[in-house]
Protein backbone atom coordinates (compact mmCIF):
# COMPACT_ATOMS: atom_id res chain seq x y z
CA UNK A 1 0.00 0.00 0.00
CA UNK A 2 1.26 3.32 -1.09
CA UNK A 3 1.32 5.47 2.22
CA UNK A 4 1.71 9.18 2.21
CA UNK A 5 4.53 10.48 4.59
CA UNK A 6 3.47 13.54 6.50
CA UNK A 7 6.03 15.85 8.64
CA UNK A 8 5.46 17.86 11.85
CA UNK A 9 4.34 20.56 9.65
CA UNK A 10 1.28 19.03 8.68
CA UNK A 11 0.25 18.58 12.05
CA UNK A 12 1.10 22.31 13.18
CA UNK A 13 -1.25 24.41 10.43
CA UNK A 14 -4.43 25.22 11.78
CA UNK A 15 -6.01 24.87 8.65
CA UNK A 16 -5.85 21.05 9.01
CA UNK A 17 -7.42 20.68 12.16
CA UNK A 18 -10.81 22.82 11.17
CA UNK A 19 -12.59 20.23 10.41
CA UNK A 20 -11.02 17.28 11.28
CA UNK A 21 -11.92 14.61 14.23
CA UNK A 22 -9.65 15.34 16.97
CA UNK A 23 -8.60 12.36 19.72
CA UNK A 24 -7.07 13.92 22.83
CA UNK A 25 -5.59 11.15 24.19
CA UNK A 26 -4.52 11.63 28.19
CA UNK A 27 -1.51 8.74 29.01
CA UNK A 28 -0.56 7.18 31.92
CA UNK A 29 2.86 6.51 30.56
CA UNK A 30 4.83 8.88 28.07
CA UNK A 31 6.69 6.93 26.54
CA UNK A 32 5.65 3.35 24.57
CA UNK A 33 1.57 4.64 24.37
CA UNK A 34 2.47 8.14 22.82
CA UNK A 35 5.24 6.55 20.23
CA UNK A 36 2.80 3.57 19.40
CA UNK A 37 -0.59 6.32 18.67
CA UNK A 38 1.82 8.93 17.22
CA UNK A 39 2.81 6.73 14.62
CA UNK A 40 -0.16 5.55 13.76
CA UNK A 41 -1.44 9.04 13.36
CA UNK A 42 1.61 9.56 11.06
CA UNK A 43 0.66 6.93 9.20
CA UNK A 44 -2.31 6.42 9.05
CA UNK A 45 -4.52 9.92 9.67
CA UNK A 46 -5.22 12.20 7.15
CA UNK A 47 -4.45 15.34 9.02
CA UNK A 48 -7.38 17.18 7.51
CA UNK A 49 -9.64 14.50 8.31
CA UNK A 50 -8.56 13.17 11.75
CA UNK A 51 -5.28 13.46 14.15
CA UNK A 52 -4.08 12.57 17.47
CA UNK A 53 -3.15 15.00 20.12
CA UNK A 54 -1.77 13.56 22.95
CA UNK A 55 -1.73 15.84 26.86
CA UNK A 56 1.13 15.16 28.80
CA UNK A 57 2.37 16.33 32.18
CA UNK A 58 4.27 19.28 30.67
CA UNK A 59 0.85 20.65 29.25
CA UNK A 60 -0.56 20.88 32.67
CA UNK A 61 1.81 20.65 34.93
CA UNK A 62 -0.17 18.32 36.94
CA UNK A 63 2.51 15.14 37.77
CA UNK A 64 1.16 11.69 38.34
CA UNK A 65 -0.07 8.47 36.52
CA UNK A 66 -2.80 7.94 38.79
CA UNK A 67 -6.33 7.74 37.73
CA UNK A 68 -7.02 10.85 39.92
CA UNK A 69 -4.40 12.93 38.36
CA UNK A 70 -5.41 12.02 34.81
CA UNK A 71 -8.69 13.40 35.63
CA UNK A 72 -7.18 16.73 36.93
CA UNK A 73 -4.56 16.58 33.95
CA UNK A 74 -7.44 16.75 31.43
CA UNK A 75 -10.01 19.26 33.29
CA UNK A 76 -6.76 21.63 33.48
CA UNK A 77 -5.98 20.62 29.58
CA UNK A 78 -9.79 21.88 29.05
CA UNK A 79 -9.72 24.84 31.29
CA UNK A 80 -5.94 26.17 29.92
CA UNK A 81 -5.16 24.34 26.80
CA UNK A 82 -1.16 24.90 26.07
CA UNK A 83 -1.35 28.13 23.91
CA UNK A 84 1.34 26.46 21.41
CA UNK A 85 -1.46 24.13 20.15
CA UNK A 86 -2.94 24.25 17.16
CA UNK A 87 -6.23 23.54 18.02
CA UNK A 88 -8.31 24.60 21.09
CA UNK A 89 -9.57 21.36 22.84
CA UNK A 90 -12.93 21.93 24.00
CA UNK A 91 -15.53 19.84 26.39
CA UNK A 92 -17.02 18.72 23.35
CA UNK A 93 -14.09 16.84 21.75
CA UNK A 94 -12.89 13.22 21.72
CA UNK A 95 -10.73 12.59 24.79
CA UNK A 96 -9.63 9.17 25.36
CA UNK A 97 -7.58 7.91 28.52
CA UNK A 98 -5.42 4.63 27.99
CA UNK A 99 -4.00 3.67 30.90
CA UNK A 100 -2.73 0.41 32.85
CA UNK A 101 -3.79 -1.54 36.63
CA UNK A 102 -0.41 -2.68 37.55
CA UNK A 103 0.60 0.29 40.05
CA UNK A 104 -2.83 1.56 41.14
CA UNK A 105 -6.00 -0.13 42.91
CA UNK A 106 -8.98 -0.99 40.73
CA UNK A 107 -10.60 1.00 43.24
CA UNK A 108 -9.41 4.34 41.78
CA UNK A 109 -10.66 3.49 38.68
CA UNK A 110 -14.62 4.05 38.51
CA UNK A 111 -13.66 8.02 39.65
CA UNK A 112 -12.30 8.72 36.01
CA UNK A 113 -14.71 6.18 34.37
CA UNK A 114 -17.47 8.37 36.01
CA UNK A 115 -15.49 11.58 34.81
CA UNK A 116 -15.53 10.15 31.35
CA UNK A 117 -19.61 9.52 31.40
CA UNK A 118 -19.37 13.51 32.58
CA UNK A 119 -18.16 14.66 29.24
CA UNK A 120 -19.58 14.81 26.40
CA UNK A 121 -17.20 12.42 24.22
CA UNK A 122 -14.34 10.42 26.65
CA UNK A 123 -14.04 7.15 27.41
CA UNK A 124 -11.61 4.81 29.82
CA UNK A 125 -9.66 1.55 28.01
CA UNK A 126 -7.80 -0.36 30.35
CA UNK A 127 -4.84 -2.70 30.01
CA UNK A 128 -4.36 -5.69 32.19
CA UNK A 129 -1.55 -5.80 33.48
CA UNK A 130 0.25 -3.34 31.21
CA UNK A 131 0.40 -1.68 27.77
CA UNK A 132 2.53 -4.16 26.90
CA UNK A 133 -0.37 -6.93 26.89
CA UNK A 134 -1.79 -5.05 23.48
CA UNK A 135 1.64 -5.41 22.03
CA UNK A 136 2.09 -9.00 22.77
CA UNK A 137 -1.51 -9.42 20.60
CA UNK A 138 0.05 -7.99 17.76
CA UNK A 139 3.04 -11.15 17.83
CA UNK A 140 1.44 -13.60 19.59
CA UNK A 141 -2.37 -15.61 20.63
CA UNK A 142 -3.64 -15.21 23.70
CA UNK A 143 -3.29 -18.68 24.95
CA UNK A 144 0.05 -18.31 24.24
CA UNK A 145 0.72 -15.34 26.29
CA UNK A 146 2.40 -16.35 29.86
CA UNK A 147 3.54 -13.49 31.96
CA UNK A 148 1.58 -13.12 34.92
CA UNK A 149 2.77 -9.39 36.01
CA UNK A 150 3.95 -6.23 34.24
CA UNK A 151 7.36 -6.91 34.35
CA UNK A 152 6.70 -10.25 32.97
CA UNK A 153 4.76 -8.86 30.30
CA UNK A 154 7.78 -6.32 29.21
CA UNK A 155 10.36 -8.91 29.55
CA UNK A 156 8.00 -11.71 27.42
CA UNK A 157 7.28 -8.55 24.52
CA UNK A 158 11.03 -8.37 24.21
CA UNK A 159 11.74 -12.31 23.66
CA UNK A 160 8.70 -12.58 21.32
CA UNK A 161 9.81 -9.24 19.46
CA UNK A 162 13.80 -10.50 19.14
CA UNK A 163 12.33 -14.19 17.92
CA UNK A 164 10.07 -12.33 14.74
CA UNK A 165 13.18 -10.09 13.64
CA UNK A 166 10.94 -7.24 14.19
CA UNK A 167 13.22 -4.37 12.92
CA UNK A 168 12.06 -1.50 15.33
CA UNK A 169 8.92 -0.34 17.59
CA UNK A 170 6.73 0.95 16.85
CA UNK A 171 6.68 1.42 13.72
CA UNK A 172 7.18 -2.50 13.12
CA UNK A 173 3.74 -3.34 14.52
CA UNK A 174 1.60 -0.96 13.04
CA UNK A 175 1.43 -3.10 10.23
CA UNK A 176 -2.48 -3.24 8.72
CA UNK A 177 -1.89 -7.34 9.51
CA UNK A 178 -0.62 -6.88 13.10
CA UNK A 179 -3.11 -4.56 13.54
CA UNK A 180 -6.12 -6.16 12.70
CA UNK A 181 -4.93 -9.69 14.11
CA UNK A 182 -3.97 -7.37 17.46
CA UNK A 183 -7.65 -6.71 17.62
CA UNK A 184 -8.99 -10.11 16.89
CA UNK A 185 -7.21 -11.43 19.56
CA UNK A 186 -7.94 -8.74 22.49
CA UNK A 187 -11.39 -9.77 21.18
CA UNK A 188 -11.27 -13.01 22.09
CA UNK A 189 -9.49 -12.31 25.45
CA UNK A 190 -12.04 -9.91 26.64
CA UNK A 191 -13.72 -12.74 28.13
CA UNK A 192 -15.66 -9.25 29.64
CA UNK A 193 -16.99 -7.33 27.24
CA UNK A 194 -19.50 -5.21 29.03
CA UNK A 195 -17.05 -4.26 31.80
CA UNK A 196 -15.01 -1.11 31.07
CA UNK A 197 -12.42 -2.98 33.37
CA UNK A 198 -10.18 -5.88 31.90
CA UNK A 199 -9.69 -9.34 32.96
CA UNK A 200 -6.24 -10.20 33.60
CA UNK A 201 -3.49 -10.47 30.22
CA UNK A 202 -6.45 -8.60 28.56
CA UNK A 203 -6.99 -4.97 26.91
CA UNK A 204 -9.45 -2.89 26.34
CA UNK A 205 -7.08 -1.00 23.63
CA UNK A 206 -8.66 -3.01 20.70
CA UNK A 207 -11.72 -0.78 21.56
CA UNK A 208 -10.07 2.16 20.82
CA UNK A 209 -8.28 1.07 17.97
CA UNK A 210 -11.12 -0.03 16.21
CA UNK A 211 -12.66 3.57 16.64
CA UNK A 212 -9.89 4.65 15.19
CA UNK A 213 -9.13 2.35 12.53
CA UNK A 214 -13.03 4.04 11.25
CA UNK A 215 -11.58 7.45 10.76
CA UNK A 216 -8.14 6.00 9.06
CA UNK A 217 -7.07 5.92 5.53
CA UNK A 218 -7.59 1.93 6.08
CA UNK A 219 -11.60 2.05 6.74
CA UNK A 220 -12.70 1.26 3.67
CA UNK A 221 -11.03 -2.39 4.59
CA UNK A 222 -12.38 -2.75 7.79
CA UNK A 223 -15.01 -5.29 8.20
CA UNK A 224 -15.25 -6.59 12.02
CA UNK A 225 -11.73 -5.47 12.22
CA UNK A 226 -10.76 -7.82 9.50
CA UNK A 227 -8.59 -7.29 5.98
CA UNK A 228 -10.87 -7.27 3.06
CA UNK A 229 -8.64 -8.05 0.07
Amino acid sequence: MERKRYTLDDYNKKESFKDATKFFIIYEGEDKEPKYFGTFNNLFFEPKKASILHVFEKDTNVVGSQPKKLIERAKSFIENPPKDLPVTPTAEDKFRFVLDVDQHPKEEYPELKEYCESLIDADLFISNYCFEIWLLFHLDEHENIVCKTSKESKTELGLKHTELKIKNYPKGYLTPEYIFKAIERAEKADLNPKDYFPVEKSTKVYLLMKELLKHSILSHKIIDAKIIE
